[in-house]
């Protein structure tokens, strides 16, 4: 099943990477990354349909990376305070240009 699921997002959001050795479960985090931030509402709707809303919900918060309008997007349909997001913490804490 894992395959047909992985088969049904667009191919340019795996460009770096083997489609064939991600994990849906494993690979989690990259797979909802790549796809809210890159992917179209069809990869949207899939995603939601394998992984189910309270999944995604508590996988979120734990994507290192997330450009500011996404992690936007995602706390107001998710329902989730980007306060919880480690994208959102990390942000805050790094000083610019690396100085303390």
């Amino acid at each position: 099943m894992s395959e047909k699921f992985l088969s049904k997002l667009s191919k340019y959001l795996f460009w770096d990477s083997n489609i064939d050795v991600l994990d849906p479960s494993a690979d989690r985090c990259l797979i909802l990354e790549r796809v809210f931030t890159r992917g179209t509402e069809s990869d949207e709707k899939e995603v939601l349909n394998y992984y189910g809303r309270t999944l995604i919900k508590d996988t979120i918060p734990n994507i290192k990376y997330l450009d500011k309008k996404t992690l936007n997007y995602l706390s107001i349909v998710f329902g989730v305070p980007k306060e919880e997001f480690i994208c959102y913490k990390r942000s805050l804490s790094e000083s610019p240009f690396g100085i303390s």
